[in-house]
């Protein structure tokens, strides 16, 4: 996959995370290539990277720019947290079209909140300018995270249409 202009003219961070972004996209694209039919291996390396990378920004990133700004959080932390949740939540049960096309959107969204000149991401690399190449090989190291089996239940679903309303509100 090719490199966007925004991604190549991104410092550090930007280009690992945006290019995680790029990643995960392309497994993605992979589990739904058939219409219709979620490919469970491709699903499932999407599931764990996406869930690896929002560790990687609630536990690395977005503290390291909190410290940055003196404890004061990144203005769009709690935006991001809140899409996180709703991230996650989607990720629960077993994938289907219409809820794979739901995270498409809120992932769009989301990944156009930390990419790009004036994102999050290009925030933290002029925040972290002095720890910058310390922080993207933390970020490398981050560990995979464990995934649960999906689970489906009406809670499930219940909990997925709170956290959407939750991450809208923030918009």
């Amino acid at each position: 996959m090719s490199v966007s202009t925004a991604e190549a003219d991104a410092g550090p961070i930007g280009r690992f995370l945006a290019g995680d972004h790029r990643r995960l996209e392309a497994l993605l694209d992979e589990a739904t290539r058939v219409p219709e039919r979620i490919d469970a291996a491709p699903f499932a390396a999407f599931r764990e990277g996406l869930l690896r990378h929002i560790g990687m920004e609630e536990k690395i990133l977005l503290p390291a720019a909190a410290r940055a700004r003196g404890g004061a959080p990144h203005p769009l932390a709690h935006r991001l947290r809140l899409d996180h949740g709703a991230i996650a939540a989607l990720l629960v049960p077993t994938p289907t079209p219409d809820l794979v096309a739901t995270l498409r959107a809120l992932l769009d969204r989301h990944d156009a909140v930390e990419e790009g000149p004036s994102g999050v991401y290009s925030d933290c690399d002029r925040l972290l300018t002095d720890e910058v190449t310390a922080l993207v090989d933390e970020l490398r190291r981050f560990p995979p995270v464990r995934v649960a089996p999906h689970h489906d239940s009406p809670f499930v679903h219940e909990h997925i249409r709170e956290a959407l309303e939750r991450a809208r509100g923030a918009w």
